[in-house]
């Protein structure tokens, strides 16, 4: 019986891949007969031999060993059936024993036989099927097909299939089937296609399936599988398609590889293999499919590639190739996709890519390319998609560009680009995406961009484009992102903006726009980004600011925005995550419509002039990370509502007139707290709370300039992650804890100026090795510096004037400059050296006395000279 052809829909399914992956052949029928049997049917042969010699007449033998041979193939269907745990298709429900002249299990679903009723394939494709693989049918001796594609059988897959010497397609793919691939299968000396992709195998490739010399289609793909591809894979000679990918295998391409010269389809993409691809692939004259993208393979691209003159697909990305994109890559007419993008490759673009017309898609980003873009492209008249971004171009957009009238996605992002887009950029009406962020482009942006009218995202961002918007962005029904930030443009923000119904993302942000908010804000329902902070927008806040309910983030910062906050940003309470009004004019009472916004993790008004009492409600906000209200007027005590916000990283409510106590029991609920915490600048009085110990995750504290008395807390040793405390200019009293320095010992930062501590400095200081700024300076400290200070080689800004100590300056580190100035005068008391800013004694010598602590200030290290 003839074999049909199934390759070219095997080769049509490897080019596919945005499809979900599937098996190698999904049809195979059955190639003539053979009549070897494997050693388990051969015993079956036996018994029916004995039978024969027992018999009148051969040709009656003859019936009598065909119907043996039915009933062994019948028992083995029937054990596979027993196998089968589910059946919800009812696929094996005419899978039934019974009599007759003609096999029944030749007409059950699934089963093809030969002429003498002997099966020869097997394919349930897709049929549901659940449950293991029985070994007994390696007694099929006939069978030429098995294919079981997309089902769901688990377990090992028999090592005793290896004994079935006519089998020509073994289909395992898209099941569950665990274990290892069975050495076995190498003894198939008949197998021509081997698909088990898309299981759970693990271990190694076993180098045994080497012997199955006849084999052209190996399907390994979508399993466990680990080791090293074998090093005798050439002996496959006859191989044309060859996939393991999404595996774990490892190691270089073997020597033997070299010699697998039919290949058509080579897809090893996403392992772990590594090293050069050997330039024999240049001789691979049938090569029309490369995919060896997601591994560590290294070393130059092979121009011998550009001999592969049938190649449509070439995908070697995210790898780690060096060197030159091979000029001889243009004589591949046929090319429709190549992907080079993530690597390291650093030459110009070759221009002569220019001549492969045939490219749909062409992947050069994330390299080290340099020189400008090629005008040459120009020519890839069919091109879909070009990605350069994030390379090291020069040079300016050529306007050929503006040709390739079938490009749907542009991205030229993060490179050195300069000078203006091309005037008529709108001739590319079919574009969808257009990414050119992080360049150096300049000038207006072309009005012809509005005859993009499919364009859906247009990232422009970090650019030095200027001047006003262009008219007619409205036309632009389909665009959802659209980025312009950190530019110069300048006037009014168009109102047919507004019109863009679909937007998702309005980024304007860190530009000159003038003027106010429209209120047509409200038409653009779909919004979820809305930045315009950093502009020198004006007028009010519109109410209709409300209506857009899908907003999660609204960042209005540093503009000139001033009256009250709407009532209706409640309406935002089931989606507004992110709300920054910081920098601008807004004020009033802070309006407890913020705090119904029970979703926010970002709330940010800082630097405004919003006065009264901070709300209890802020109690509702259980989702804050982040709560900045510093720079106000705000008065009143420490917020009841505060405290128990077990997501808040950072605090801060400084510069404002706050007064009272801080209460312990709102600082013990903050413990979530790990970035800062910021109180300063009030007029909070009574002492620091025992509990601020318990903040055991946060990186810096700021209590200064505030009216705090009492001593500094021994529980701030609990701080372990502290890099920056400062205590400065407030009442503070006593002497520093005991064994507190060597618990901070990742602290930068330390200013406990302008306060009462007294007493001597501890020589654990020494213990704080990252300490880069220390300020002890007009407090009452006595006795003597002690020498560990000389040992702190990150210490850059020391300040201990003004205090009571006495003797010997350490002669080593920062204050060894200190002991070689000359001595001064009396009335030089006052003067700070720029090593340690200790102040000379009136004498010769190495002995300092230092002043006594002038009255306290109200600008703490703030106003040190």
């Amino acid at each position: 019986m003839a074999r049909c052809s199934y390759k070219s829909a095997l080769a049509i399914d490897s080019i596919k891949r945005g499809r979900k992956r599937s098996n190698i052949a999904r049809e195979m029928v059955p190639c003539s007969t053979s009549t070897r049997y494997s050693s388990a049917v051969l015993l079956s042969v036996l018994a029916v031999l004995v039978l024969a010699l027992l018999a009148p007449a051969p040709a009656a033998a003859a019936g009598v060993a065909g119907a043996s041979v039915r009933a062994v193939h019948l028992e083995a269907l029937l054990a596979f059936k027993k196998g089968v745990t589910a059946d919800p298709l009812g696929v094996l429900s005419d899978w039934t024993a019974g009599a007759g002249a003609v096999p029944r299990h030749c007409n059950w679903t699934g089963i093809a036989c030969d002429g003498a009723g002997r099966v020869t394939s097997i394919q349930l494709l897709e049929s549901g099927l659940r449950g293991t693989l029985t070994p007994f049918l390696a007694n099929i001796s006939t069978l030429q097909v098995l294919d079981l594609t997309s089902n769901a059988f688990a377990g090992a897959i028999p090592p005793q299939l290896g004994q079935l010497g006519e089998l020509e397609g073994l289909i395992l793919t898209e099941n569950g089937f665990t274990g290892g691939i069975p050495p076995e299968l190498g003894d198939l000396g008949s197998l021509q296609l081997l698909d088990l992709s898309n299981n759970s195998l693990g271990g190694g490739i076993p180098s045994r399936l080497c012997n199955c010399s006849a084999m052209w289609a190996l399907g390994l793909e979508a399993n466990n599988l680990t080791g090293q591809i074998p090093s005798c894979i050439g002996d496959l000679s006859n191989l044309e398609i060859f996939q393991t990918y999404i595996n774990n295998l490892h190691g270089e391409l073997p020597p033997s590889f070299a010699k697998l010269t039919n290949l058509k389809t080579l897809d090893l993409s996403s392992n772990k293999l590594s090293g050069p691809i050997p330039p024999e692939i240049g001789d691979f004259s049938h090569l029309w499919i490369v995919q060896l993208c997601n591994n560590s393979f290294s070393g130059e691209i092979p121009p011998g590639l550009g001999r592969c003159k049938n190649l449509t697909l070439i995908n070697i990305y995210s790898n780690r190739f060096t060197g030159a994109i091979p000029r001889e890559l243009g004589e591949l007419a046929n090319l429709k996709a190549l992907r080079l993008y993530d690597n390291a490759l650093s030459s110009t673009i070759p221009s002569s890519l220019g001549r492969c017309t045939s490219l749909v898609a062409l992947g050069l980003s994330k390299n080290q390319l340099i020189g400008s873009i090629p005008p040459e492209l120009g020519e890839l008249r069919s091109l879909q998609t070009l990605t350069l971004h994030s390379n090291r171009l020069t040079g300016t957009v050529p306007s050929s560009l503006t040709t390739l009238v079938n490009l749907t996605y542009l991205s030229l992002s993060d490179n050195n680009l300069s000078g203006r887009l091309p005037e008529n950029i709108g001739s590319l009406r079919n574009l969808q995406k257009l990414v050119i962020h992080g360049n150096s482009l300049s000038g207006a942006i072309p009005a012809s961009i509005a005859n993009c009218t499919l364009l859906s995202n247009a990232s422009m961002s970090c650019n030095e484009f200027s001047g006003h918007l262009p008219a007619g962005l409205g036309r632009l029904q389909s665009l959802v992102f659209l980025s312009l930030s950190t530019n110069s443009l300048d006037g009014e923000i168009p109102e047919d903006l507004f019109d863009c119904g679909s937007l998702g993302t309005l980024d304007l942000a860190k530009n000159s726009f003038t003027g106010g908010l429209s209120r047509r804000v409200g038409k653009l329902s779909e919004l979820r980004l809305l930045e315009l902070q950093g502009n020198a927008l004006s007028g009010t806040i519109p109410e209709e600011i409300g209506n857009l309910t899908n907003l999660i983030g609204l960042m209005l910062r540093r503009n000139s925005f001033a009256g009250r906050v709407p009532t209706n940003i409640s309406n935002l309470s089931s989606s507004l995550q992110v709300l920054d009004l910081g920098q601008n004019r807004l004020e009033g009472v802070l309006p407890d419509e913020i705090f119904e916004l029970r979703q926010l993790t970002t709330l940010d008004v800082s630097s405004n002039r919003f006065a009264g009492s901070i709300p209890a409600a802020v109690s509702n906000l259980q989702s804050l990370s982040l709560l900045d209200l510093s720079n106000n007027m705000l008065n009143g005590t420490f917020p009841a509502g505060l405290g128990g916000h077990d997501q808040l990283l950072t605090l801060d409510l400084s510069h404002n007139r706050l007064s009272g106590a801080i209460p312990g029991a709102a600082i013990a609920n903050m413990s979530t707290v790990q970035i800062y915490l910021n109180l300063s600048n009030n007029a909070f009085t009574g002492p620091i709370p025992r509990e601020i110990g318990g903040l055991t995750m946060v990186q810096a504290i700021d209590l200064s300039n505030n009216q705090l008395s009492g001593g500094v807390p021994a529980t701030l040793a609990g701080c372990k992650n502290l890099f920056s405390l400062d205590l400065s200019a407030n009442s503070l009293a006593g002497a520093l804890p005991a064994g507190l320095f060597p618990q901070l010992d990742l602290l930068t930062s330390l200013n406990v100026s302008h306060n009462g501590l007294d007493g001597e400095i501890n020589p654990d200081i020494a213990a704080l090795k990252q300490l880069g700024t220390l300020d002890m300076s007009s407090n009452a400290f006595d006795g003597t510096i002690p020498p560990g200070l000389a040992n702190l080689t990150s210490l850059k800004d020391l300040n201990l004037s003004s205090n009571r100590l006495e003797g010997p300056v350490p002669d080593a580190g920062q204050c060894r400059a200190c002991r070689a100035m000359p001595a001064r005068a009396p009335q030089w008391r006052t003067w700070v050296c720029r090593a340690c800013r200790a102040m000379p004694a009136s004498a010769g010598g190495s002995s300092w006395r230092h002043a006594a602590p002038p009255p306290r200030g109200n600008g703490g290290s703030r106003g040190q000279g």
